[in-house]
Order: C-alpha cells, then structure tokens, then sequence
C-alpha cells in the first residue's frame, strides 16, 4: 500500500475507484484552480452526457487535479509528455463522462441520495472533521473554497460512492471459484514446439508487378493517408550556439538558487498500518485505530516494533521488512503521514494513531539525516552546462528570428536557406490530434495553420527551432504506386511468407501427429525447442504467450492447432502435465481478496457499460454515440 504512496503508475490503472479518486482529489485537497488560473464562467464544452454539460473548465479543473495528486504520491512530478504518453489527458475527459453517466443512471434507479442521507454522510467524512467529531467551521470552510457548486459536486462525489457500494456489496467468491483458479494458475506443463518463421520466407518470397498492383487494388485502405501538407523547412539546434559560461556567472547562479544544491534532512522510518475504507465514522474504521492504538502501547511498553510490524501490518511493501519504508524526505508520503513523521525525533515513536487515505499507521524514526548543502565547486560543471543550454536555446531562438525574414521572401526556399548556411529539408506531413487541454502549438498545426506559399514564426520542437514553408497541400487519399510501391511490395511479400508459413504450420501439426515433433519440424526446416515446466503463473521464457496458452489447453501427449506469432507459427506438443495439487492456505486469503476484487471490478464495469450504453454522449472531436 505504501508503494502506492509514492508510484503514480499503479494509479493510472482502471480500477474500482479511479473516478472516486479523481473525484476526491478535485474536492478536497486542490480546490478550484484551473489551467489558466482563472475561476470564471466555465468555458466551451469538452463533451455533453444526455444534454448535460461537461465544460472546458470542468475538464482543467479535473486534470490539473489528477496530475498534483499523482506528483504528491509519486517522488518527482508526472510530466505533460509522461501524461500524454499514458493517455491521461482523454482518460479524464471518460472519467467525467463516467461520473456524469453514473450519477444520471443512479438519480434514475432511486440511488440518489436525499437531503437526509447527505447530512449524515458529511457528518461523518473526516475531512470536515475535528478530533473525531464534525466541525461546521471546517464545512463552511470547504463550501467557502469551492465556490456556489461546492455543495452540488459533494452530493455527487456521495452519490458515486454510495452506488458502487451498492452495486459491488453483495459480491463474493466461492470456494469452488478459489479452487478452479488455484488450479488453473499453479498447474504446470512441460512442451516441446516447433516455429516456421516469417522473416526468412520473406526473403524467399517475391513480389511482381502484377502482384502489386492486385493487392493494392484490394487493400487501398491499408495505404490510405490523411490529408497532408508538403513542406520546407530547417531547423537551428541550440547545440550549435552554445557559449562559454564565466565563472562570475556559475557562482551568481550558485547564490541566487542555493536551495537547489541543498540536501533536505531524511529520516529513516518505520511504520504499521491496518487498512480501513473511506468510511469513516464506522466499525471499520474505529476497530483499525484501537488495533493501531495497541500496537503504539505494546511498543512503548518495551515490544520490537519491527516483530510488530511483521504481526499486523496490512502493508505487503514493508511488512515483511518489519515495516521499514527507508529514508523518506519530506513531501515523500501523503500529507498527513508526511506532518506527523517529520514532527518527530530519532527513537520516538507516533503518541496516537495517523490516519491517511490507506488506514491507520503507527511510526517510528529509527534514525535521522541532517540536511547538507553541496559546495560550489561540486556543482559548479552542472551550473555551467545549464547556463549554457540556456543561452544556446536562446541564441538559437534568435537566430530563427533573424532568417526567417529572408525565407519569408525569398523565391526559392531551399536554395536561400543553403545561402545561409542551413540545412533544408522537404518532406510531407499529416496532423494528428491534440488531447483535450493541450497547450502549446505544434510543428504539423503550424503547417496546417498556413495558406500554401506561407512561413512559420520560429516553432519549438524537441530537435530545435524550426522556420517551414508550406509548398502543397495533398488531400486525403491513396497516394500513387510510384510513391508506395516499396510498402506495397513488402506487404505483398508478407501476405506470400504468410500463407507459406501456415501451409508448414499446419504440415507439421499433422506429421507430429503420427511420429516425432522434431522430426517433422526438421522436414519444413521449422526451428525445434522445449521448455522447462511452466505455468500461468511462472510463465516459460522463450516460448511466446499466445503458444503458452495453447499448450496449457491441450492435453497431454497431444499437438495444438499453430499458433500465429508476429515471429511466426507455432505448433506445440505438450510433453507432461502436472495437476496444481490442493490450494495452499497461505495463498488462499490472497487469492480470494484478488478474486473478490476482479469480480467487484467486472460487476462495476458491467453497470457502468450498461448506463453508457444507454446515454447520449458527445465527446468533442469524436462522433456521438447515441441510444441503440
């Protein structure tokens, strides 16, 4: 649970509660800022949920939300490219299009939750909370910050969480279940197989004109490209222009920024946690703070916290490590772990239990670093180099503004920019969509944002500065076979050492069947191998997933059908079988924990699927979806 404190990446995940994260995150612990700092009106939509609004504003709120939470949990911060790359940017705008459909479906069932229902909810949620009892001045407070929605988006939030718990609390497993999937992961197989690969049959292969010209005839939408702009174009790379850096600059730096080259204090901590939902106020949550609550006495009455900690912490990243988390800096774990750690001294250990979004924690500071400061001339090389990657972005940028002008003007691009002492390249290039909230204008929507003979200002690329013209705009479309008869050709060829590879595939299912495997892969020159004993859960390692699974469905003694692989087709013949035996009940609690998750999981997805299903959604740059 504490790995979770500090990787966004587990996070990322769809799970159970992903929206009531989000959700939580936007309410309370960032308040209401948006992208561009402003707390207006709420701008243009980023979807419509059966007529239902969902804002621009609403959508930066959310993201901004999401990508501080996951910095706080997380040591260092999501990046804008890292969350683009994992999608988060088009993940919130579905989460919000999911809460909405949610709350909708919910309001129509009769799970909406009455005027009743939600004072004694927000009665006993910990955040409006003082010593255990609810504060108005804390309520006030939050409905003060959030604005004249603050009481709408907390009766949603409620809502949310009072449907999956309607919706997952009856789910259990059975014993049966336990044992089907005990047996279906620990069972183990040993195989030989045989692989008839591609890649030499591709060579073999050969591709004729009128081979060509059919297969694109046939599969023109293989080929299809968007619309396109050609363009012209150079680039100055701020490597080129990188200066010499005095040592009066290296050492004002060094003075104006010290907190940069200063080690904060750490401390080395130790800590026991018993998880407890987001119900607080309940017999959950009051049992886990006794448990806690002993374990601080027995330990201040003289027990080894670590052998503590190895009996009842519910924290599977330190348990074991009789709940060592290691150095910790501060700003490292959730904020009020992160308050009660750091009030502490070396030996002492927490007076009352803390709790955190995970549970409850007792802590101890098993040892202590004082913070240090690097001296000048151990940073001095760093300093310098950033002095100079800064100064030569700027030179670079500079230079762009000083040629452009004559690129503007000239007749020939290509030729003016040699003239210069730059290096032209022409090329062509599509547009591709920008998430939600992207800021910053890229290099394809500059080119797309110019009438044909136009010239960029200087746009920032990762390769550098780049000044482009727009020479001719190419429309959607099958380019000429002049211009992809290579791809054509290979694609071709692929199609041929595809179906060869089958036909050897399948020759070689057949022949093992009456004799030897190895044989038979040696008469199509296929390549022969076995395995060690392997399972779901202990994979094999040279044998591809999808041949993994065929062998674990097929008997013992038999061959599988071939398996097509992006390396080629396997035929697998499964030597010995061995049964998982009766579960072991060490694993057995876990196992069923993991079930019960998996099946809350798909019980959720199904009724969240179902509503979506029903509703009219709008997402703006996608076509709507509508009833069925």
């Amino acid at each position: 649970m504490i790995t979770f404190m500090r990787r966004y990446r587990k996070g990322l995940q769809v799970g159970l509660l992903v929206v009531i994260i989000a959700f939580v995150a936007s309410l309370f612990v960032f308040g209401s800022r948006s992208f561009d700092g402003s707390s207006g009106e709420a701008g243009d939509r980023v979807a419509t949920v059966n007529g239902e609004r969902i804002t621009r504003k609403q959508y930066q709120d959310r993201y901004q939300a999401v990508m501080e939470y996951y910095s706080q949990v997380n040591r260092g911060r999501l990046s804008a490219e890292m969350a683009e790359q994992l999608g988060l940017p088009q993940r919130v705008v579905d989460e919000l299009v999911t809460e909405a459909v949610v709350v909708q479906r919910a309001q129509a069932e009769g799970l909406g939750l009455d005027d009743e229902e939600f004072n004694a909810s927000v009665h006993t949620m910990r955040e409006f909370q003082d010593n255990g009892r609810f504060s108005m001045d804390r309520y006030r407070r939050f409905l003060q910050m959030r604005g004249p929605e603050a009481e709408r988006e907390l009766r949603r939030y409620l809502t949310l969480r009072k449907v999956q718990r309607v919706i997952v609390g009856g789910v259990r497993v059975t014993d049966a279940e336990v044992e089907q999937a005990w047996q279906l992961r620990q069972e183990q197989v040993r195989a030989a197989w045989a692989l008839v690969e591609l890649a030499p049959l591709m060579t073999s292969v050969v591709a004729s004109d009128e081979d060509i010209a059919e297969y694109l005839k046939t599969h023109a939408d293989e080929f299809k490209q968007p619309e396109r702009r050609r363009v012209q174009y150079v680039t100055l790379v701020a490597k080129d222009f990188t200066p010499k850096v005095s040592e009066g600059d290296v050492e004002k730096y060094y003075t104006e920024h010290v907190k940069e080259f200063e080690t904060p204090r750490q401390l080395r901590a130790s800590h026991v946690l018993v998880r407890v939902g987001e119900t607080g106020g309940s017999e959950a949550e009051d049992k886990a703070r006794d448990k806690i609550a002993d374990v601080i006495r027995r330990a201040k009455a003289g027990e080894d916290f670590a052998k503590l900690a190895r009996e009842v912490s519910e924290d599977p990243g330190s348990k074991e490590k009789g709940g060592e988390l290691g150095w910790v800096s501060q700003g490292d774990m959730v904020p009020p772990f992160d308050q009660a750690l750091f009030a502490m001294k070396k030996g002492e250990l927490s007076a009352e239990p803390v709790r955190t979004p995970f549970g409850f924690h007792a802590i101890k500071v098993l040892d202590v670093k004082e913070g240090t400061k690097k001296p000048l001339k151990e940073v001095a090389g760093p300093i310098r180099d950033r002095l100079a990657a800064e100064a030569a972005e700027k030179a670079a940028k500079a230079k762009a503004d000083e040629v452009r002008p004559a690129l503007v003007s000239a007749k020939d691009f290509m030729a003016q920019a040699r003239s210069l002492g730059l290096t032209p390249i022409e090329t062509t290039m599509a547009k591709t969509p920008k998430p939600p909230g992207f800021t910053g204008e890229s290099l394809d929507e500059a080119a797309f944002g110019l009438a044909l003979g136009g010239v960029t200002a200087p746009v920032k690329t990762p390769a550098g500065w780049v000044v482009l013209k727009v020479t001719e705009s190419l429309p959607a479309g099958v380019p000429p076979l002049a211009e992809i008869r290579d791809r054509v050709a290979a694609s071709v060829k692929r199609q041929k050492a595809d179906a060869l590879a089958s036909t050897r595939a399948k020759q070689v299912t057949e022949d093992a069947k009456s004799g030897n495997l190895d044989a038979a892969a040696k008469k199509v020159g296929a390549s022969y191998g076995e395995t060690p004993r392997f399972s779901r859960g202990k994979p094999a390692e040279r044998l591809p997933g999808d041949a993994q699974v065929a062998a674990l469905q097929t008997p013992v003694g038999e061959t599988s059908p071939a398996v097509r692989t992006p390396q080629g087709y396997y035929v697998v013949k499964v030597l010995e079988r061995a049964p998982a035996g009766p579960v072991d009940p060490l694993e057995k609690d876990k196992l069923e924990r993991e079930l019960t998750g998996q099946k809350q999981n798909q019980m959720w997805e199904r009724w969240v699927l179902a509503a979506r299903g029903d509703a009219r959604i709008d997402i703006v740059g996608q076509k709507p979806a509508r009833r069925g």
